[in-house]
C-alpha cells in the first residue's frame, strides 16, 4: 500500500492479529539515555488492511522504543531504558486509550528488546544482556530471567530463569498457546505454549537473529537490516538454506524497516508499505 509521512520513524510492532503499529516523531534526533526524560508528543499509525488510523499521544513523558496493543484498543508504550537511583524508578510502560488519554503506568525494568501482547493481554517482555544482568542503576535487575510474562497491569507471573539467558535475541509471540524465543548463550530455539516448553531446536550456525517469522515451511530469520534466511527443520535443527528477497510488482528488491510476527511480515520501503 502507498504510505507516506511528514514525521520520523521511530519504532514499530505487529500485533498478534496482525495490524502494523508505527511509532513516528518530529524530532529529528533521539537521545534514549537524556535524563529527565523531555515530554514529546509521539504519533502512532495502526494499520489494518488499507486502513490507516492515527492516535497522537501529547507530552508524553517516555523516549518510546516498543509499542503494542491490548484486546480493548488501549495502546501500551514502553521505553526500552529505565533509570534507577536508589529509590527512585523511572515508569517506562505508559497504557493510553486512542483519545491520547493516560491509563495506567508501571514499570517494566531496563535493558528491553521486545514487548509483545497477546490474546490473553498477557505482556510478554525480552531483555538484552543489560537488562538480564544489571545496569542504569539496577543491581538486582527486574529483566533477570531473559524473558518474562506480566499480567495487563504490569505484575509478574512467569520468568524464564530455568534456561540461564544472558541475552533473548528475538521472541515471536503467535498467541497464549504459541510462543517462541531464541537466545544467548545457549542458542536454543524454544517453542512454549501456556508457559510450558513443547519443543526445542538448534538453528545452524548459531546465528544472532533480531526476529524472526513462523510458517509451514520453518522460519525466517532476520540476521542485519538487509540479510533474511530461509531455514527449514531438519530433524532438531533448523538448516539454513536461501536468502530471502522481497520485491515489488516491478522486480524491484524492497529495502525498508522489516517486522515480524506470527507468520506476517511487513517491510515499510520508500515507496510504501509491502506485506507477506
Amino acid at each position: 500500500m502507498e504510505y507516506d509521512s511528514q514525521f520520523n520513524f521511530v519504532g514499530g510492532q505487529i500485533a498478534h492479529d496482525g495490524t502494523l503499529l508505527l511509532i513516528e516523531s518530529s524530532l529529528e534526533e533521539l537521545d534514549f539515555f537524556n535524563r529527565p526524560v523531555p515530554k514529546n508528543d509521539w504519533t502512532i499509525r495502526i494499520i489494518n488492511g488499507e486502513t490507516i488510523e492515527t492516535v497522537i499521544l501529547p507530552h508524553v513523558p517516555l523516549m518510546p522504543t516498543e509499542v503494542d496493543l491490548f484486546s480493548d484498543g488501549t495502546l501500551l508504550l514502553v521505553q526500552g531504558r529505565c533509570v534507577k537511583d536508589g529509590d527512585y524508578v523511572e515508569r517506562n510502560a505508559r497504557r493510553y486509550n486512542q483519545n491520547g488519554q493516560l491509563i495506567d503506568a508501571f514499570t517494566l525494568g531496563d535493558g528491553i528488546n521486545q514487548v509483545q501482547i497477546d490474546e490473553k493481554d498477557t505482556i510478554w517482555v525480552s531483555y538484552f544482556d543489560e537488562g538480564v544482568f544489571g545496569n542504569f542503576g539496577w543491581e538486582e535487575p527486574m529483566g533477570s530471567d531473559g524473558l518474562i510474562a506480566y499480567t495487563q497491569n504490569g505484575e509478574k507471573f512467569w520468568g524464564a530463569q530455568h534456561y540461564d539467558i544472558c541475552d533473548c535475541y528475538a521472541m515471536n509471540v503467535v498467541s497464549s498457546k504459541e510462543v517462541y524465543f531464541y537466545y544467548y548463550d545457549d542458542f536454543w530455539f524454544v517453542q512454549l505454549s501456556d508457559l510450558k516448553e513443547v519443543q526445542r531446536n538448534r538453528i545452524e550456525g548459531s546465528p544472532m537473529i533480531h526476529q524472526f517469522l513462523v510458517d509451514e515451511e520453518g522460519i525466517i530469520g532476520q540476521l542485519d537490516q538487509s540479510t533474511l534466511i530461509r531455514y527449514r527443520l531438519k530433524g532438531k535443527t533448523f538448516a539454513s538454506k536461501d536468502k530471502v528477497q522481497f520485491v515489488d510488482e516491478t522486480g524491484k528488491r524492497v529495502l525498508g524497516h522489516t517486522f515480524m510476527r506470527g507468520n506476517y511480515l511487513y517491510i515499510c520501503g520508500k515507496d510504501g508499505i509491502y506485506r507477506k
